[in-house]
């Protein structure tokens, strides 16, 4: 426990310095194979009790955070059933630059200390350099995502930022850039599709679903079929004079064509409002109930989706930016999420709590110890 502390508390620094060279890589103290047997044996320890196993596909680690972050989310997958977490990296001291971008390496100490609980994951797509979208060389975000990808041990590219509304708490703090409209059929788009296509490892996507964002991602999904593409925030509608092409009709169009196609479930819990607009409901996968809100439960369109290509989903928690990181906030993310399963058949249960999830990860279907 005290290297561990000692670790973080040298991470914390060096985030506080400008140094000139790159940050030291970190290495993994385990096979894949040694990760994967970790990995099988959690996700089985809960299967034993009873309890259908998560694995989630959207959370994030400031490197910042450190110890006490670890400590508090373990305990609360713990208790909550939660297998597996990817949590997504962010930039070495010195980068975050609209030129230049700096590798960071500290996920990898999260790995090396809790290798069954947490996913080697690749640094977000969630940066300055990213954003503005000026640097394209080996120096860049994109640059340093295909090396890292391409010549590491990495088994899930972390979400990247394409067109994305602000949240809630950057409206209110006026962060503006945080809208972004970067076109997923552009040069960096085709970029990562050709990385996930070559190499197997999925990658998430923000991608809220306005008319041309739609387009380029059927046009995308088709010219990448090997590309494994998961897009966040299933269900997530927060300006509906934008979105008005989103329904389960296209929803099922979109399965149906596209296997390479995917959804994480990190949506807004029932009743939940978008306060950067006019206050409209957050997700539309909620039933009304009749009094301008929503009630606990799937509309039945929703749940027939999700039990017909329970396949394509997997479970997401948005968990870990600065405002998001309280035990509170995990739980409250992860009862969303048990909700959500809670009126399924079994199958679709354990297909979108961990199977899909497992099969993503390691390219092959789950199957059970005996």
């Amino acid at each position: 426990m005290r290297r561990r502390c000692i670790f973080w508390i040298v991470i914390a620094l060096l985030g506080t310095l400008a140094p000139v060279r790159a940050e030291q890589p970190i290495d993994i103290k385990y096979t894949r194979q040694q990760l994967e047997e970790k990995w099988r044996a959690r996700i089985q320890s809960f299967l034993d009790q009873g309890v259908i196993p998560l694995i989630d596909f959207l959370s994030f680690m400031p490197r910042k955070s450190g110890e006490p972050f670890l400590v508090r989310t373990s305990k609360v997958m713990d208790e909550a059933g939660v297998a597996l977490m990817t949590l997504g990296g962010y930039w070495a001291a010195g980068g975050n630059k609209e030129q230049r971008y700096r590798w960071g390496y500290y996920i990898r100490n999260a790995v090396n200390t809790d290798p069954d609980r947490f996913v080697l994951s690749t640094n977000k797509g969630g940066n300055r350099n990213w954003w503005k979208q000026k640097g394209a060389g080996p120096r860049s975000f994109i640059g340093q995502l295909e090396k890292q990808v391409r010549g590491s041990d990495y088994t899930f590219i972390s979400q990247i930022e394409f067109r994305h509304y602000m949240s809630n708490a950057q409206c209110k703090s006026g962060k503006t850039d945080r809208d972004l409209d970067i076109p997923l059929d552009g040069k960096s788009g085709r970029r990562i599709f050709q990385l996930s296509a070559e190499t197997g490892v999925a990658f998430s996507i923000n991608l809220e679903p306005e008319d041309a964002p739609l387009a380029a991602l059927e046009k995308m999904l088709s010219r990448y079929p090997k590309a494994k593409v998961i897009v966040s925030h299933f269900g997530q509608i927060r300006h509906p004079e934008r979105e008005k092409q989103s329904s389960p009709q296209l929803v099922r169009r979109l399965l149906t064509t596209y296997s390479n196609l995917y959804y994480d479930l990190s949506t807004g819990e029932p009743g939940r409002r978008y306060r950067c607009a006019s206050r409209p409901l957050d997700s539309v996968i909620w039933q009304d109930d009749g009094r301008g809100g929503q009630k606990k439960k799937l509309k039945a369109e929703y749940k027939t989706i999700l039990t017909e290509f329970s396949g394509r989903f997997v479970a997401g928690f948005d968990y870990g930016p600065e405002n998001r990181q309280s035990r509170s906030y995990l739980r409250r993310r992860i009862a969303n999420m048990r909700l959500i399963l809670r009126d399924l058949p079994d199958n679709a249960k354990h297909d979108i709590g961990y199977r899909n999830g497992w099969r993503l990860l390691t390219g092959r279907r789950w199957k059970a110890v005996k």
